[in-house]
Formats: structure tokens, C-alpha cells, sequence
């Protein structure tokens, strides 16, 4: 009997003949059976999962540690988990699985919990086997199910079965390149949906990538429907059933001693005669004084906190901080309203997928003087009037009132609204090259700089930080002087300003000086490897920048070589670079832009044609000689 376990075990090996054997460690199978039983108007709701595991060799051992996530939704029960040594026969229960609270750190609250626990005696050779069952406890919440994951799979499967009178949707992603296959069966009163795919390859990110759901096969269900007395009633139908479900939260939402909030709305907007500037202030006010903190909470997840706690708290999740402006601005008549939004790292359209798996985050949409103005005060430096970066494209779903709604899709923000300019003097002291230089930083720029400073410069000096940030001239450069201005102000450029003085940079050869002015080598880092590269490059926002760069020519010397213009010219990037002398000064313009927010993989080759053009016309270095 033991030896019959055992072969049975081991079938997923015997059935499929792909060769993984360069691999460290891999899916024998990842099966996922969901069922569905409907009794009048309550669901129940059944994911029985079964994983299969090999490590090839002993250099990922790690892999051994395994989580199971649930929340006030679900639920995980009926947990088997065994290591078998084939080699022995032997089988070895896991004896020991902790329950742990996932997030509870003050700046992130989650219900969220795991089941963790270490597959016991795992070594080369070791087969892992894990069967647990998922009770999902809400009928919107069926999830996905990922075909491909980290590591290669022999075998993935989804099957969902439920009756007759039950409607289930589907939509499935960047499948075009697995074999899926998928198998409708009917017996009796019920029907089963089944995906399958062999022989899958484990699919690794990529640096400065789309997110993962971007290309890795995945497909999505979700009940749509079921009959009851020759009457059809809607779950998740459309995008106006997802609707429907998310305005039965908002009526949920705590309204009491909303007069405190709109007491405050008005001290807010009293020196004020026009509706920007109203919109603009009441923004800017909770941006300043609601400390973001995330919850994930059961609804507390979906449900937006009373505007008045809010206030009182002082904190707030995107949700509290939506419903908090939707509140305020409303007070003072300016029209508002409560929208749900998927961020760029879920690449879905409300028309496609009317699940909450479409959507992850909550703002406001004003309409000011008919600007269509979008506010995410979970972004803390985002001027009034921009989105955040990471809802450019993405489609917002506005609640006009219980009835209905509008998608609109968020602009992307134009390069020129994300400026930075750079204004340069230089000047030659022996091998040692002085550097006077202004920056003024706009749009994102400016909010990415301040963000990163904000969380990331306590380790550091202002000179590291901009050493390592800026990352200008060589590796001997020195700043000195360093001060910032607007750096609270949203409305105007962040200034920076600083000396350098550069060792080493000049290069003398014979009688002839070398002198690049290119000290800023923007995007010189960026040429995508198209040998290896799987993935399209994400760019987090459109931008440009204009350099300004004066060099004054020493004494005694005269340029003999000053580089000739160069320029590549792209609807979606591009640069010119030129130079002009007059009198004992040289000044050399140049402008880079981007103009995209991706490059895909047909488009690697124009962009490596563009940095590689970019970077040639960075080494070009003007000549001074000695006057005669």
C-alpha cells in the first residue's frame, strides 16, 4: 500500500517529460478546485488547494518555509502538509503551524493573518505535498488563480464547479504564449470549468519592470449571476453591479458630528473668493494634516472611516482621506465625488473585470471651473492638479449618486509639467574642475526628490545624499554650500543649489586639455539588455530636463574643439545637445525628454539606438590648447 502512495505520489513526474533538471527547485503541481453551493441566497463557497513540490538540488532550502494567507473573507482549514524522501519511502508530517498576525506596525493594519510552518528533513530529492481548504465567506472575493509563479510547473490547474442556475465569468490574461487548455463539463445540475497547463517556466521580475500581473498568465472568475423563481439576480454581472455592491459600503459610512468637519472645511476656505483656490486649500490641508495609515480590516478595508473620526484622529487610510475631501468640498459647493482606482500595478479595465480585484486604492474627483481634477492625498507632496504618478492611465470609477456613475480614465501627466532645469557655471582650476549649480525641479521630479529624501536621507549626510542621488561629475566629487528652497511650497519649483569641486576630472594630454561638460549623465544607465530581457522597461512618469551649462576658458588657453551639435529625435524620447562660444565663454544647451510611460519589447531596439546615441554625444569633450 505504502508503495502505491508513493507512485501515486509521483504521477505528476511520470506525466509530463519537460526538462527541468537545470533548476533548483519546481511545481510538480498547483491545483486549485473552487465549489460553489447556492442554498436560496447564501453562498457557500469551497477552494480546495493541493501543492506539489521538487527541490532538484540542496541550494534552496528556503523554499521550505511556506504561508498560507486569509482574512475576515476567508478562512484556511483541513491543513496537510508532509516531506517525502523517495529514496527511504518516507513520509514526515509537519508537526508544528503557527497562526501570525501579518501587519501591525503602526503605519500599515491588517486583519490579514498566516498559517506558517517549515516543510520538515527537506534535501535534494525531497517531494513537499500541501492540502489545505480556503472557505471564501463573500461570493465577490472568488480571486485569481496564477498558472505561472517564480519557479517552473509541471502541471497548473483551476477548476470551478457550481449549479446550474449560477452564472460564472471569466477572463484570463497573457495566456497567449502557454498551451491552456479548457474543458467544459455538465452532469446533472452541475458544471465544471476547467484550466490546464504543462510544462510552465517560472517567471523572474525584472528590474524597473511592469508589475507582475502585467505578463504573468493568471485568469480571473467571479460569479456574474444566478437564477431564482425564473428571476435573474445580479452579483457581479457588470461594472453596475460592482457599483451596486460598492455604494451598499458607502451607505455604511459613520456621518455623525459631521459639523465639526464642515466647521473646519469653512475656517479652511473663509480668506477665499474662488473655487480653485477653495479645492486647492482644502486639499492641501488634510495632505498636511491626515497622516496616511493603511487598514485592512474586513470591511474596515472597504468601508471608509466617519470624515469626523477622521479628523479627530488625525489618520487615515486612502479611503478616510477620499471620503474626508469628498465631504468638505461637497460643504463648500464644490462638486466632489467618491472614486475607486486601480493603481499601475493592476492592469485591468472596469469593463473587463467588474470584481474588486480591479481596483486597490480611493480618491477624489473634483470639478473645478470643468476641470476634471483628480486628488490623492495619500501622496503627501503631489501638487493640486496632478494626479499621482502611479494613477496616470488608469480608469476612475466615479459615484455621481446610488444610482449612477461614470469611468474616466486619468490623463497622464505631459513631460513639460515634470521639468527640471539645471542651470551650471564652470570653471578650470588646475586639474581640479569648480562648479557653481542651480536646479529647479517641478511635477513628479520634485515629489520624487522630496519623497525620497523624506524617508531615505537619515542615514546620510545632505552630501551623500546628493552624491549618491545626483551622481554627478566622478567618484572624487565633493559638494559644498548645499541649501534648498520650496521644499514645503507645492506651487513652486524645489531649488537646489550647491558647489562641487571635482578632483582628477580635467585630462591633460601634451599641450591639449580635455574638458567634458557632461558632468549630468541622465539615462547613461539605462540601455536595456534585449539579449535577456523579457519584459517591457516601466517608466514611472513623462519628463524632461534642460541643462544650461557655462564654461569659462582659463587664461592663456583658447578652445580648439568645441563638439558639433547632436541630437536623436523620437516622438516618444529624444535629446539635442549643442554648444556656442563667445568671447572666454562656452555654453552648451541641452534638452532630454521623455515622452512615454513604457517601452515595449519592439520598441527595445529604438530605445537602445537612442541611449547609445545620448551617450556618444556625453563622452564628446571640447579641447583647450595654449594661445601661441
Amino acid at each position: 500500500m505504502k508503495k502505491l502512495f508513493i507512485l501515486l505520489l509521483l504521477v505528476p513526474i511520470l506525466n509530463w517529460s519537460q526538462d527541468f533538471s537545470d533548476e533548483d527547485y519546481i511545481y510538480l503541481k498547483r491545483y486549485e478546485h473552487i465549489e460553489i453551493k447556492l442554498n436560496k441566497d447564501q453562498f457557500d463557497i469551497t477552494k480546495n488547494v493541493s501543492e506539489q513540490a521538487e527541490y532538484l538540488t540542496a541550494r534552496k532550502l528556503y523554499f521550505a518555509n511556506e504561508a498560507m494567507h486569509f482574512d475576515s473573507f476567508r478562512s484556511i482549514e483541513d491543513i496537510e502538509a508532509f516531506t517525502l524522501i523517495p529514496e527511504t519511502n518516507k513520509k514526515i508530517k509537519v508537526d508544528y503551524i503557527e497562526t501570525k498576525r501579518e501587519f501591525d506596525n503602526g503605519v500599515f493594519y491588517s486583519d490579514q493573518e498566516s498559517k506558517i510552518f517549515t516543510f520538515p528533513a527537506v534535501t535534494k530529492g525531497a517531494v513537499t505535498q500541501l492540502n489545505y481548504k480556503e472557505i471564501i465567506k463573500d461570493p465577490h472575493f472568488l480571486g485569481l488563480f496564477r498558472f505561472g509563479t517564480f519557479v517552473p510547473t509541471k502541471s497548473a490547474q483551476l477548476s470551478i464547479e457550481f449549479p446550474s442556475n449560477v452564472t460564472i465569468g471569466h477572463i484570463d490574461f497573457n495566456t497567449q504564449h502557454i498551451d491552456l487548455d479548457f474543458k467544459k463539463e455538465t452532469k446533472g445540475k452541475k458544471t465544471t470549468y476547467t484550466w490546464t497547463v504543462n510544462n510552465i517556466d517560472g517567471y523572474q521580475g525584472e528590474e524597473d519592470s511592469e508589475a507582475v500581473l502585467y505578463y504573468l498568465p493568471h485568469i480571473i472568475v467571479y460569479i456574474k449571476s444566478y437564477e431564482k423563481n425564473g428571476k435573474t439576480i445580479n452579483v457581479l454581472n457588470d461594472v453596475s453591479d460592482l457599483y451596486k455592491w460598492y455604494t451598499s459600503l458607502v451607505d455604511q459610512i459613520d456621518d455623525d458630528a459631521l459639523d465639526r468637519v464642515y466647521k473646519i472645511a469653512d475656517d479652511i476656505v473663509a480668506p477665499l473668493e474662488t473655487d480653485r483656490e477653495k479645492a486647492e486649500a482644502i486639499f492641501n490641508w488634510v495632505q498636511n494634516n491626515i497622516t496616511y495609515v493603511a487598514f485592512e480590516d474586513g470591511l474596515g478595508g472597504f468601508v471608509p472611516r466617519g470624515a469626523a473620526s477622521v479628523c479627530d484622529k488625525r489618520y487615515g487610510d486612502c479611503k478616510d482621506m477620499a471620503n474626508l475631501l469628498y465631504e468638505m468640498l461637497n460643504h463648500v459647493g464644490i462638486t466632489s465625488y467618491r472614486t475607486w482606482i486601480g493603481t499601475r500595478n493592476r492592469n485591468y479595465s472596469y469593463f473587463e473585470v467588474p470584481t474588486p480585484m480591479v481596483d486597490n486604492h480611493m480618491i477624489t474627483t473634483t470639478i473645478v471651473e470643468n476641470d476634471t481634477i483628480f486628488l490623492d492625498a495619500t501622496d503627501s507632496y503631489v501638487p493640486f492638479g496632478m494626479p499621482s504618478a502611479f494613477t496616470q492611465t488608469k480608469e476612475a470609477l466615479l459615484g455621481i449618486d446610488n444610482d449612477n456613475f461614470k469611468v474616466v480614465k486619468v490623463p497622464a501627466q505631459e513631460p513639460e509639467k515634470n521639468l527640471t532645469t539645471v542651470t551650471t557655471h564652470m570653471q578650470l582650476d588646475d586639474r581640479r574642475v569648480k562648479v557653481s549649480e542651480k536646479r529647479a525641479l517641478t511635477g513628479y521630479d520634485k515629489v520624487e526628490f522630496i519623497s525620497e529624501y523624506t524617508y531615505n536621507k537619515d542615514t546620510k549626510t545632505e552630501e551623500e545624499y546628493l552624491n549618491t542621488t545626483l551622481a554627478l561629475g566622478n567618484n572624487k566629487t565633493k559638494y559644498n554650500n548645499i541649501t534648498k528652497s520650496n521644499f514645503d511650497n507645492k506651487n513652486t519649483p524645489l531649488e537646489l543649489a550647491y558647489d562641487l569641486d571635482i578632483d582628477s576630472y580635467a585630462k591633460s594630454i601634451g599641450d591639449k586639455i580635455y574638458i567634458n561638460l557632461n558632468i549630468d549623465r541622465t539615462l547613461s544607465k539605462s540601455n536595456i539588455d534585449t539579449k535577456d530581457r523579457k519584459y517591457s522597461k516601466k517608466i514611472d512618469y513623462k519628463f524632461q530636463k534642460a541643462f544650461t551649462t557655462t564654461f569659462k576658458i582659463p587664461e592663456g588657453y583658447t578652445a580648439s574643439y568645441i563638439p558639433k551639435e547632436a541630437s536623436f529625435e523620437d516622438p516618444q524620447y529624444g535629446f539635442d545637445i549643442s554648444y556656442q562660444v563667445k568671447d572666454d565663454i562656452i555654453t552648451q544647451t541641452k534638452t532630454i525628454y521623455v515622452n512615454t510611460l513604457s517601452i515595449k519589447n519592439e520598441g527595445f531596439d529604438q530605445w537602445n539606438g537612442f541611449i547609445k546615441s545620448l551617450i556618444k554625444a556625453y563622452k564628446k569633450s571640447i579641447i583647450l590648447e595654449q594661445k601661441q
